[in-house]
């Protein structure tokens, strides 16, 4: 029988049935953290904190070779984190974000509630500040949570997160100014949205919060019936932002959708290499394994 992988430990079955953000979160960090056999509560850092036996694939420089001597034990040294970070959620609410194929486990909002709780977690659970950022689903006032390192922030980010809802037109670029604006201090800004909105503001704001010395890291959350169009039979589609409703007939749309679709993905993949932000298609179809894994491997930078 062959080894389970990361994807076939995520269930969109089990994860539909559970009730409450804090449990969908802690279900997705802690089921990916299993996987990669790796801790929540630590990191290669300065500071001593205890052995583990050695497992293939550990980087070899961790190896305590003297103990090995002593003992004729393969023995890992595990360090306490050494730094924190102040991190930010930057959630898009607009209207867009409410869509959900039916092959999707969640809604694109709703995939990017699970998986930000779920980094939240990780990063209060590493003594990391959790700060959040979103647009007020009837105003363009910003919801704005400062980063803090308490308690109760895990408990205040999934009361903010839970209370997204997805509504309004084009306000990426007024998000990203607001976000600008208010986060005063270098931090990190994990940036969630379908970047469904082809905007020159919006590459400008991006290069901003990298010129004021932010790491920035997007996920950009798409449907798989955008990626892939699978329509076959002739439908009305409507703008979920606009309210524009068209007579399409997928079988003589369906070429040239694809073709200005995938240009305007390598448009977002050109201006993030360009900026050098890490960025990720996360499906709300297929599990989120790899965005937690780019999420992981950057934070280990910032320490």
């Amino acid at each position: 029988m062959s080894t389970p992988t990361l994807a076939d430990r995520f269930d969109p079955h089990t994860l539909a049935m559970l009730e409450g953000l804090d449990f969908k979160a802690r279900y997705v960090m802690e089921g990916f953290l299993t996987g990669l056999h790796e801790s929540p509560f630590r990191g290669f850092s300065v500071e001593f904190s205890d052995y583990r036996n050695y497992q293939p694939g550990d980087d070899l420089r961790h190896l305590d070779w003297k103990l090995y001597a002593r003992t004729d034990r393969l023995c890992i040294k595990r360090y306490m984190v050494e730094t924190n970070a102040r991190f930010y959620v930057v959630c898009d609410t607009s209207a867009s974000m409410g869509y959900r194929g039916s092959r999707a486990w969640e809604s694109k909002l709703g995939c990017a509630r699970i998986v930000a709780a779920a980094m939240s977690w990780f990063l209060l659970k590493q003594n990391d500040a959790a700060g959040f950022v979103a647009l007020n689903d009837k105003t363009d006032i910003p919801q704005f949570m400062r980063p803090s390192q308490s308690p109760a922030q895990f408990g205040a980010m999934l009361r903010a997160l839970d209370g997204l809802k997805p509504a309004g037109g084009a306000s990426l670029a007024k998000l990203l100014q607001h976000t600008t604006r208010l986060v005063h201090r270098r931090s990190v800004i994990l940036f969630f949205s379908d970047l469904l909105e082809p905007s020159e503001e919006m590459e400008l704001c991006f290069k901003q919060l990298r010129f004021h010395g932010h790491e920035v890291l997007v996920f950009q959350i798409l449907d798989g019936d955008e990626i892939d169009f699978p329509f076959t039979e002739s439908q009305l589609f409507e703008d979920l932002e606009t309210g524009t409703r068209r007579q399409v007939s997928p079988a003589s749309a369906r070429e040239k959708y694809l073709q200005r679709f995938n240009a305007f993905m390598e448009g977002h993949r050109r201006l993030f290499d360009s900026l050098e932000i890490p960025y990720c298609v996360l499906r709300n179809d297929e599990s989120p394994w790899k965005a937690l894994a780019l999420f992981l491997a950057e934070r280990r930078k910032f320490k």
